[in-house]
């Protein structure tokens, strides 16, 4: 980057020393006009002449004047603008190094934690009564809905059944039951013909065991969460000791300080891209006081037209009106070399301009994708200096250096990702992983679900009551909004 900045400055110099260079050449173009003028004193009327000069010049300079102050403020504003992200940058910095350092730290520690964890007898007792109360809860859970899927197929044929609701209803075999002799022998023919006993039965099982069933789920769910707690409190505990728990909350502190940073530093720099736009537009012939000092120099010009003034000086005996002229043209001639030039140069700063802001698009998407977090790794196969060089010569678009950089990067395992059971599905919410790998390493491969499902009913619940402690949140997803830190 340092070095299309320094293109860029080499672009501007050329550009300032070609404007310096055409107002020079304007100027004595206007000084020979005035010459020739005062030549033909008896013609022309060279005091009428130098009156419209000064004229011109004068609007010629405010507009000079207006347009330098103008550069003044961007280059000034500019300036201001860089030394922004200077410390933007510098601040960056620091904070990624501090986080850096906060990640191989939480690393560390989570180890330990989970070391101590495996050596704790009450914390193994626990958490295996833990995961066999699960397994039950879950078994219980199931069959609670399978019972009320049965009972919603099968309640309504018992209801719609006028025959069976009667006898229900009337309180049949049952001792609410009031009828008369010829009644009952009738209601015994009907409860024979349609096997009420059985339906009876069925119908009040169907009505009955989903709400007792799930008095029960109710009942093991506390007893799990019971159970739960206590492990969840050891590891707790465990975690205040190591200094785990202050590490998060400092490591949480710098990752909303960095997306912070990383916002703040992209902010700053389309800022320096807009300002040096701005002063890229004054340097070249597409402004506002280069359009209206070109009009009103056309417009005074347009009175001394070089045709007129070189017929009538091959008409005069004298010969030094013929070399002023020519050297009009001259200076016009040069005018016209200059403004090409300028064109010229001015299609090369843009190019170097387009390619400045792909470098800074790459950094922020770098930044911002994390891939500057020492967890961040390239394949051997990525040549980053090769790459730059292509892009800036032009071979590769801002897009394309991207995409291989992407294709090429990953990020290191964090420490739950490289050894023992893996697990997923429970990652959302306030979920430790430490405590999600010790118990799938407890659980074993027959409550390995057990150890999912539980930490995962009891997200919610301990995200929670940690907010209610003032304890920091568990990284699920690191200290930043992205994966790097």
């Amino acid at each position: 980057m340092e070095q299309v900045r320094q293109r860029l400055s080499v672009h501007a110099d050329g550009i300032r020393e070609l404007d310096a260079q055409m107002n020079e050449l304007i100027a004595r173009r206007s000084e020979t006009l005035i010459e020739l003028a005062q030549h033909y004193l008896p013609d022309l009327k060279p005091e009428t002449i130098q009156g419209s000069f000064v004229e011109v010049r004068s609007e010629l300079l405010d507009l000079l004047s207006q347009k330098q102050q103008r550069q003044l403020e961007l280059q000034d504003r500019t300036s201001a603008a860089r030394r922004e992200v200077e410390h933007q940058d510098a601040e960056l910095d620091r904070v990624t190094d501090e986080l850096n350092d906060k990640v191989a730290e939480r690393e560390r520690l989570e180890a330990v934690v989970a070391q101590r964890l495996h050596g704790t007898e009450e914390f193994t007792k626990l958490s295996q009564q833990a995961l066999v109360a699960e397994q039950e809860l879950n078994r219980n859970e199931v069959r609670v809905a399978e019972i009320q899927s049965e009972a919603k197929a099968k309640l309504p044929s018992y209801e719609q059944s006028r025959l069976f609701k009667y006898l229900y209803d009337s309180g049949y075999a049952t001792g609410s039951y009031r009828a008369g002799a010829l009644t009952r022998r009738l209601d015994r023919w009907v409860a024979k013909l349609i096997e009420f006993e059985t339906a009876r039965r069925g119908y009040e099982f169907l009505r009955t065991t989903p709400d007792l069933m799930k008095q029960e789920v109710s009942r093991r769910r506390d007893r799990f969460n019971e159970l739960m707690q206590q492990v969840e409190a050891i590891e707790d505990r465990v975690t205040d000791e190591v200094g785990l728990t202050e590490v998060l909350r400092v490591g949480q502190r710098l990752g909303v300080e960095r997306d912070r940073l990383v916002a703040a530093a992209a902010a700053a720099q389309n800022e320096v891209q807009q300002l040096q736009q701005q002063i890229s537009q004054l340097e070249g012939q597409q402004n506002e006081f280069y359009e209206r000092a070109i009009g009103r120099m056309k417009a005074f010009l347009e009175k001394l037209p070089e045709s007129r003034l070189e017929r009538h000086s091959q008409s005069t005996p004298q010969r030094d009106d013929d070399a002023i002229v020519s050297q009009v043209a001259q200076i016009g001639s040069q005018l016209d070399a200059a403004e090409g030039r300028g064109a010229e140069l001015g299609r090369a700063r843009a190019a170097w301009d387009e390619r400045f802001n792909g470098l800074q698009e790459l950094l922020q998407r770098f930044r911002q994708a994390e891939f500057d977090s020492q967890r961040s790794m390239f394949s051997l196969q990525l040549n980053p200096e090769d790459l730059v060089e292509q892009f800036v010569a032009g071979r590769l678009s801002a897009q394309q250096a991207w995409a291989a950089l992407q294709q090429t990067q990953r990020f290191a395992p964090a420490w739950h990702e490289q050894q023992g059971p893996q697990f997923g599905g429970a990652t959302a919410g306030d979920v430790s992983l430490v405590l999600l790998k010790v118990l799938a390493e407890v659980a074993g491969a027959a409550l390995q679900h057990s150890a999912n499902r539980g930490m995962e009913r009891r997200a919610p619940m301990r995200q929670q009551s940690r907010q209610a402690m003032g304890r920091p949140r568990f990284p699920n997803r690191g200290f930043t909004n992205g994966r790097g830190f």
